[in-house]
Parts: C-alpha cells; sequence; structure tokens
C-alpha cells in the first residue's frame, strides 16, 4: 500500500503536535529520546528477548492538579506496579515526534508506566526530516521496524485513522497485540484505543475567549494539521463561538499551522494580521502555535486576546505573564499512564477487554488554566520522572 505525504501534529491533538524543532529528529534513526520544553514565546516550538518492546470554571483546579488516572480501572488491572511483572518485555511505540511537549509527555507517561512494571519501551517517530513535517510513509516505515523486531505489543500515534492497516493487522496476525492512540482506527481492529475528549476541550476554551470579548468581536482560528483530534477541537471552537456571537473571520482551512510549531503559528499570524489588522481575538488549537501567534501581535504592535489548548509549560508562563488568556491541559499523564496500564494488564493476562475497546480518558471538564488558577499547575516534567527513552 503506497501511504500518501500527510503532515500533522499531536495532538494532536496532537497534539501535539514541526519544521525547525523537528529537522533533526530521525526516524529511523536509534538512540534515546528526552523530553525538553520549549523556550516560551520565542521558542522555535512553540517480546521478548527481542531487541524491540477538565468547565470553563477558571477558578477551578487545573487538570493537571486534580489529576487522577483511571489506569487501575483497565479490566482487572492495578496500577500497583511490579517492577517483576514484566522484565524482558518490550513495547514498541510508533509516536509522531519528540519535539512537541504534550506529545513528549504523553510518551514519558506511558514509559512511566510501563518501566515501572519492568517493561522496556522504544520509540520511533514519524517526521520527515526533509520536510519537516509529519509524513504517514515514515510512521509505516517505523511500524515495521517495530513489527520486526518482534516485540510484546505496539502502540501507535493515530494520524490518520485509515492508515497503517496492513501493518497493523500484519502485527496482529503475528500475535503482537496493538494499542491505538488519540483516534480510533477506520476499517481495521487493535485490542483497544484511546482518544481526547478533543470536543470539549475546544468548545471550553473557545468559550472563555469569547466571554472576555464583546458580542460582535472579530475572531480568528488558527487550526492544525487535518487529524481527527484537531478536526474535533475546532468542531467544538466553532461551536463556542457561533453561540457567542462573535465574528469569525479567515478561513480556518487556510490557516492551518502544518508544522505545528510556534514558528508556524507566527507566520500564520502574521498573514491574519495582514488581512484583519482590527482582529480582536485567536483560538489556537495549541499551545505553541498560540505562542508564536502572540509573538506576531507583539511584533505588529496590537493588542489580540488568544486562548488555546494543551497546557504546555511555556503557556503557563504566558498566562502568568499576562500575554495568553487561558490554555486548557489535557492532562498527558494520565493519558500516557491510561493507556500504559491497559498494556501491562494485557501483557501480565490479567486482562478481558473485547477487540476495539476504548479506554477511558481522563476527565478535562476543568481544564482551563487561567490568570485564576495558573499558581496551581504542576509542570510535566514535576509529576512524573522523565527518562531517557530508546529509539528505534
Amino acid at each position: 500500500m503506497k501511504h500518501r505525504r500527510m503532515f500533522v501534529t499531536a495532538a494532536a491533538i496532537c497534539s501535539i503536535m514541526i519544521a525547525a524543532a523537528c529537522s533533526s529528529t530521525n526516524a529511523g534513526s536509534s538512540g534515546s529520546s528526552t523530553a525538553e520544553s520549549s523556550t516560551a514565546e520565542s521558542s522555535a516550538a512553540g517480546s521478548t528477548a527481542s531487541p524491540a518492546e477538565s468547565s470553563a470554571a477558571s477558578s477551578g483546579t487545573p487538570a493537571s492538579e486534580a489529576s487522577s488516572s483511571a489506569a487501575g480501572s483497565t479490566a482487572a488491572g492495578s496500577d500497583a506496579a511490579d517492577p517483576n511483572l514484566l522484565k524482558g518485555k518490550t513495547v514498541w511505540y510508533a509516536d509522531v515526534t519528540d519535539a512537541n511537549p504534550l506529545v513528549q509527555a504523553i510518551a514519558q507517561a506511558l514509559n512511566d508506566r510501563l518501566t515501572a512494571n519492568g517493561a522496556t519501551m522504544i520509540r520511533s517517530f514519524a517526521m520527515n526530516t526533509t520536510t519537516g513535517q509529519l509524513d504517514l510513509g515514515v510512521q509505516a516505515e517505523a511500524v515495521n521496524r517495530g513489527i520486526a523486531a518482534k516485540p510484546s505489543a505496539i502502540a501507535y500515534f493515530v494520524v490518520d485513522p485509515k492508515s497503517m492497516k496492513p501493518q497493523i493487522e500484519r502485527a496482529r496476525k503475528s500475535g503482537i497485540p496493538v494499542y491505538a492512540a488519540f483516534g480510533k482506527p477506520d476499517g481495521f481492529d487493535v485490542d483497544a484505543y484511546i482518544t481526547l475528549n478533543d470536543e470539549q476541550q475546544g468548545y471550553l476554551s473557545a468559550k472563555y475567549l469569547a466571554d472576555h470579548l464583546p458580542k460582535g468581536a472579530k475572531v480568528a482560528v488558527i487550526s492544525g494539521p487535518p487529524t481527527p483530534n484537531v478536526n474535533a477541537e475546532m468542531v467544538g471552537a466553532n461551536k463556542a463561538l457561533a453561540e457567542a456571537g462573535v465574528t469569525l473571520v479567515g478561513d480556518e482551512n487556510q490557516q492551518r499551522n502544518l508544522t505545528d510549531n510556534a514558528a508556524g503559528g507566527q507566520q500564520i499570524m502574521q498573514g491574519i494580521l495582514q488581512r484583519e489588522p482590527d482582529v480582536q481575538g485567536v483560538f489556537s488549537y495549541n499551545d505553541d502555535s498560540a505562542l508564536g501567534a502572540i509573538a506576531a501581535a507583539k511584533a505588529a504592535g496590537k493588542t489580540v486576546l488568544f486562548t488555546s489548548r494543551n497546557g504546555t509549560k511555556d503557556a503557563v508562563a504566558a498566562i502568568k505573564g499576562g500575554s495568553l488568556l487561558a490554555t486548557c491541559d489535557i492532562d498527558p499523564i494520565a493519558l500516557g499512564h491510561e493507556l500504559g496500564q491497559a498494556i501491562v494488564d494485557k501483557l501480565a493476562g490479567r486482562s478481558d477487554l473485547p477487540v476495539n475497546a476504548q479506554l477511558p480518558a481522563p476527565d478535562t471538564s476543568d481544564c482551563l488554566i487561567t490568570s485564576d488558577n495558573v499558581a496551581s499547575w504542576k509542570p510535566y516534567e514535576e509529576q512524573i520522572h522523565y527518562q531517557d527513552i530508546k529509539t528505534g
């Protein structure tokens, strides 16, 4: 099957989730990956023995503070760690990028749960190092490498619900359980999948923006790669903005940040300001894009209100500094832990989940981080210990 070349977040999501920031990411290289936070608004970011295996209540507690992973709820599993439970087993995670802090946090949380139970995680990426964009062909190659390594399980970041069918079917036919992250596959089976509360999160963040603008105010949106999670988020955001009676300006499809980083968000915002110099508010699908857009507005001497989604350290710093109104913390640590626990339970023989089971996502009805509650937010890196993760 020939895979079409395609860009994406994470996050997608993303994010999550990279032009300059990802230009050094080699999806086929070996080594180790560690999480690194981007630098505030000026940042470009914004098996065996085989070698492989938050409502808009602004006064509420951010998801990262109130997070309680449902990891122990999968089947008969428990989140009590046993460092010898999966000793010698490997899990291959076909991720998208290591440059997006949200995507990084999810991977670190997944690894945290797996290693706590004795397993080893290997992480691959799907960035085309020539274009700096996510590439389905690169991801397919990474999954193929994962299958060849004969891990105990494979998890992969869903970029396109219909992609990876040959790879996933081959893996499961060979007895490797497969888990889909942040999207439900279309046309083929997986052992289980997990999704984000994308529409709700987009709605809450965009509503908070509209609540701080006069009715009829001009508002633009910065969208991202057309992944299922980004599209769902934008459905929620557009619904909130329409209900608020603001005036949407610009074309969402022409305002997609396909690089998924701050530099791309800055470039899109420059275009918005050229076409709509009196724009009053902007909803951005992710934090990095919002930070880039903020930089563009500042450079142009414009006062614009911004909200976004993800809940990264740099976005929190921008809220504290007054340049970002709010972000929605999607609680990536709980997401990664939930996915990891499902895999642990499967490999430990204590899972009775049916095929294509949907894993519970963390509650994000109180996801908004604002000036009212920003002091209680805890960075991802302080919620769990970040480790070096082998890449393959």
